[in-house]
């Protein structure tokens, strides 16, 4: 029997191109896609962060730009069971609905529908008890792996940036989508990159 493959995703809810593969994986996995994933934080604000300036995890203002990411990451923590559907819903509030994502308040109302005690998670958030964790997932993905930027699949020492540009269709179409993401990624290392010089319409 072929052993399931691990690997991590990371996301930051305010990318779409990040909603696009995400969907896509977790579409894949709820029709049965043999995959053992992790989905870890990256945070897009720290990537434009100078040489020299305090990070967004240093500086008292920013931290609102904290706060989506790590709601996502302790819903994975706290309630496993529900975060496919949290994740999808927190890239939902972001695209669709226009949330800003800077304030708790409107996360609340989808962490409550989804069986996810809101009450709970805020105070998790406001303890920041998986703040470092958060943060060391940023500078492992950033300094070890040169991650910049979100979509990234990464596994060991292999990492590579996918940009797909169209949300899943059907479930069928989603598992091969990722199938044959990640069989390029972690089976085909001499292929390093691939850009269309025009986009398909």
């Amino acid at each position: 029997m072929e052993k399931k493959k691990s690997f991590s995703i990371n996301f930051d809810y305010r990318c779409p191109f990040a909603r696009n593969l995400n969907e896509h994986l977790v579409t894949a996995l709820k029709n049965g896609a043999e995959y053992d994933v992790e989905f870890v934080p990256f945070n897009l604000s720290q990537v434009h962060v100078e040489d020299g300036e305090r990070s967004i995890w240093e500086d008292p203002s920013r931290e609102v730009d904290l706060i989506a990411n790590e709601v996502g990451y302790i819903v994975s923590k706290l309630y496993p069971e529900k975060f496919l559907d949290v994740h999808i819903g927190l890239f939902a509030l972001r695209h669709e609905m226009g949330k800003g994502m800077k304030r708790f308040e409107e996360m609340e109302e989808l962490l409550n529908e989804n069986g996810v005690d809101a009450t709970k998670v805020r105070e998790v958030l406001e303890s920041k008890v998986y703040r470092d964790e958060t943060r060391e997932l940023h500078r492992h993905q950033s300094e070890d792996l040169d991650v910049f930027g979100v979509p990234t699949l990464f596994d060991n020492d292999k990492a590579a940036f996918v940009r797909i540009l169209d949300r899943p269709k059907t479930p069928a179409g989603s598992v091969s989508v990722i199938d044959r993401v990640v069989d390029h990624v972690f089976s085909h290392s001499e292929l390093n990159e691939i850009k269309h010089t025009r986009v398909a319409r």
